[in-house]
């Protein structure tokens, strides 16, 4: 019985021993982890977060775009890319992420995602823990990685958002859109994670239309949340930005004068801003080490 005993201490302690080594290996970890989100889907997320990160490339910063839509992947769509490899090549043991990350336009990075339903959170323990320290990895490679989340509140979309740097939450003027934007935010926010809350509001027709649209949202945050909410900007609807779409082309690129890009930039620069006043504090252990530390009790 105590030989039992024992055994299954030495057990525990070694699982404790590398659970430890894996937190001490990621330390450094340094990169500003932004969650391009929505209440709900149809407001232009995925071309946002296209479009801002090659707008933040241009401030000199190594920007790894993450395809974070588990089920309907598509960012290398509107790059018009084919990716030999998504991350569930890493998740079978086949690559390392390093191998699946593709060189986008503008010299910013994709780690691509496949189509399909996909169970992110029921991934075996030793796969998560290759994704730990792999991630940590990039974490130091990079200045800005952004994960285009899927639209709406499914646990692995709230995983990625609650703990990311900051969130950035883009409304249509539709009041559906309002009202599914607030229940991400309150729900994302709950968890306690000090994450940053950013709206955005997108493919509007006028200021008023776009003031609108944030100050609900705003006030319905200010008041029933208790949370500080910090406004980006607005981008404009652009018949521009559906061209681009059709040609597979970053709109920022194809049509660099159009108000949509001119709103885009403005936004990137507004996060530049913050990121070189340290603004935002950047967590000490890493991102997928956070998600998964609530969701594994131990590691093998």
């Amino acid at each position: 019985m105590k030989k039992d005993q024992a055994s299954r201490l030495r057990e525990i302690k070694e699982k404790v021993g590398r659970r430890l080594n894996i937190v001490d290996d990621i330390q450094k970890s340094h990169a500003r982890i932004l969650a391009i989100t929505s209440g709900k889907g149809g407001v232009g997320k995925t071309n946002f977060a296209l479009n801002l990160a090659i707008s933040l490339s241009v401030f000199k910063k190594r920007v790894l775009l993450i395809d974070g839509d588990l089920n309907l992947a598509n960012l290398d769509v509107l790059m018009g890319i084919s990716p030999v490899h998504t991350i569930k090549d890493f998740i079978t043991g086949d690559k390392r992420l390093s191998e699946v990350i593709i060189k986008g336009p503008q010299g910013i990075y994709l780690l691509p995602s496949p189509s399909g339903i996909f169970d992110f959170i029921g991934i075996e323990n030793s796969v998560k823990n290759r994704l730990i320290k792999e991630f940590a990895a990039l974490e130091e490679e990079y200045d800005m990685i952004l994960i285009d989340t899927a639209a709406g509140i499914a646990e692995y979309v709230v995983d990625f958002v609650a703990n990311a740097n900051e969130m950035i939450v883009l409304v249509s003027p539709e009041p559906t859109s309002i009202m599914d934007a607030y229940a991400l935010i309150k729900i994302s926010t709950a968890k306690g994670n000090d994450v940053k809350v950013n709206i955005i509001a997108n493919q509007i027709k006028s200021v008023k239309e776009g003031r609108d649209a944030i100050n609900k949202l705003k006030y319905a945050a200010d008041k029933f949340l208790d949370i500080k909410i910090n406004i980006l900007g607005a981008v404009f609807f652009d018949k521009n930005v559906i061209n681009a779409v059709r040609r597979q082309n970053p709109f920022v690129l194809e049509y660099p004068r159009s108000i949509a890009s001119i709103c885009v930039r403005n936004i990137a620069k507004r996060i530049i801003l913050d990121y070189n006043s340290k603004e935002v504090s950047l967590k000490k252990i890493s991102f997928f080490d956070r998600i998964f530390n609530s969701h594994m009790k131990t590691v093998t």
